[in-house]
């Protein structure tokens, strides 16, 4: 007979509740480390009070944004990016190149929303796949494999820039035919909008290559990113966690202990679904939704976690103060010894 894992001991706190409170912050000071993760779709004043829990206990803390998996790192595969929400998309780009994803299938209902409303313009939008996922409503497919993303979009930023490598780099002969293809609708383009969705792509090579691309043909006419699984894309905008995070510990997350005066960033290493996985932390405050990945990896763990969840976002500042309050009531607790 199969054994069933034990289910996640959880405490959810609503509001300003004195008991479910209490609760959250005993397990919070006779935790051995904590992991404070979530806060993308948080308000900033909700952040910040998550920063200071974090602070009070020398927490872990990593919002569980996709760049910070890669040892790059957001730092560099982030670094001049051009990125706009699917609306922006929808209203100019009359050409949209789906690169290495098909986005009905990371977002069902983005045909419908974004790619199939007319233009303003009324001039034709054509959609462009490439990679070797057929795409929901494309009016042309190109096939390299996805192994082939990081050399067709530095070839293509090179021919872009007045050079063809292809005569000495054996992987980008191949990929030729897809290059000029891909040249001739970008220039036939008023607008150009990218939609990706993060592979396989441990180092973050991928990310860095496309964003160098986006920005090169932006030189010459509008051009962006959609980034689909991005947790904020289109929710009107980036994370305050992002800007908070950034502020206090120099990162947006992969913060290996929470000190405004110090903080350790350690992309790849110190994610929150690496370090729950890993089994470095024995409670993890989540603060608003978890990616899929943070939660299979919470599942993984069961039996072995507490979670404190704080999902309601009206009242999420008001719990955190609430929660820092109660931990603070006992001097000299913290997770991180």
């Amino acid at each position: 007979m199969s054994r069933v894992a034990p289910p996640v001991a959880q405490v959810r706190i609503q509001g300003e509740a004195l008991a479910e409170v209490a609760r959250a912050a005993g397990a919070l000071r006779s935790a051995r480390r904590v992991l404070v993760t979530g806060l993308l779709d948080a308000s900033a004043d909700a952040v910040t009070a998550a920063c200071d829990v974090a602070e009070a206990l020398g927490a872990a803390i990593d919002t569980g944004m996709a760049d910070l998996a890669s040892p790059l790192g957001p730092v560099v595969t982030r670094a001049g990016g051009i990125t706009a929400d699917p609306e922006e998309l929808r209203d100019r780009a009359d050409l949209v190149v789906a690169w290495f994803c098909d986005p009905e299938t990371q977002r069902p209902g983005f045909r419908e929303a974004f790619l199939a409303p007319p233009l303003a313009s009324r001039q034709p939008r054509r959609v462009l796949a490439v990679g070797p996922e057929p795409v929901t409503g494309a009016s042309a497919q190109l096939s390299p494999g996805r192994e082939a993303a990081v050399d067709l979009a530095r070839l293509l930023h090179a021919m872009l820039l007045g050079h063809d490598p292809r005569r000495d780099n054996p992987a980008a002969a191949g990929l030729g035919a897809d290059a000029r293809e891909l040249i001739a609708a970008i220039q036939a383009a008023t607008c150009v909008g990218f939609v990706t969705a993060r592979a396989d792509d441990p180092l973050g090579l991928a990310a860095w290559a496309t964003r160098l691309l986006v920005r090169a043909i932006a030189h010459e006419r509008p051009a962006f990113e959609v980034p689909l699984d991005e947790p904020w894309c289109g929710r009107g905008g980036g994370p305050a966690a992002a800007d908070v995070l950034t502020w206090r510990y120099g990162a947006a997350g992969g913060i290996a202990r929470a000190d405004r005066l110090g903080a350790s960033f350690r992309p790849a290493e110190c994610t929150a679904e690496a370090m729950i996985v890993r089994g470095e932390v024995d409670v993890v405050l989540a603060v608003g939704d978890l990616p899929a990945a943070v939660e299979a990896a919470i599942v993984s763990r069961s039996g072995e976690l507490v979670v404190v969840r704080i999902d309601d976002h009206a009242t999420a500042a008001a719990s955190l103060a609430a929660l820092l309050e109660a931990v603070r009531q006992h001097p000299g607790s913290g997770a991180a010894r």
